[in-house]
């Protein structure tokens, strides 16, 4: 046996007993968006056009850019843009956020789940319902398009759509 193979006995060695060892500390979620729930991937193209979204304007990411942290899917209607955001951050990361306000309980949703605005949004054209999961969230987002007249209220519309896109969401 050569040098090569007196190492590779030997770190397989160690290998085989690193797996009997206990390991101190706590669990660290995994960088970036891997083990998130794929909204794009999972949600059906009919539940899309069911809600009035266009399945042909789905999107990944903010203009095409994934972001770190979610998994982000939206599509486009006539007046709003329906989004889907899936996140290790849970609602206490929510309710911590300074640019996150008007939050509400939104029991019509399910056990924990609230509405909220952001800060900026001074014209009242977004409405996010978070929705506490195993990972984190997921995020039912309605952002009303800028001089189009809305047919309804932001809130209530994120609050039916997140209603209706629940069996199609992680536990």
């Amino acid at each position: 046996m050569g040098v090569r193979g007196a190492v590779v006995l030997v770190a397989a060695a160690l290998l085989v007993g690193g797996c009997s060892s206990t390991v101190e500390g706590h669990a660290v979620r995994p960088d970036g968006t891997d083990g998130l729930f794929d909204p794009c991937s999972a949600i059906p193209d009919e539940v899309i056009s069911g809600l009035g979204a266009d399945v042909a304007s789905e999107e990944t990411g903010i203009l095409g850019v994934r972001q770190g942290e979610f998994e982000i899917c939206t599509w486009m209607s006539d007046w709003y843009q329906l989004g889907v955001w899936s996140t290790f951050h849970t609602l206490d990361d929510v309710r911590r956020n300074p640019n996150d306000t008007d939050i509400r309980d939104a029991p019509t949703v399910g056990a924990g789940a609230i509405t909220f605005r952001e800060l900026r949004d001074v014209e009242n054209t977004l409405c996010v319902v978070a929705i506490p999961v195993e990972q984190g969230s997921i995020f039912v987002r309605v952002d009303a398009l800028l001089r189009v007249p809305h047919r309804e209220e932001i809130c209530g519309l994120a609050t039916r759509h997140a209603v209706a896109l629940r069996p199609y969401l992680p536990n």
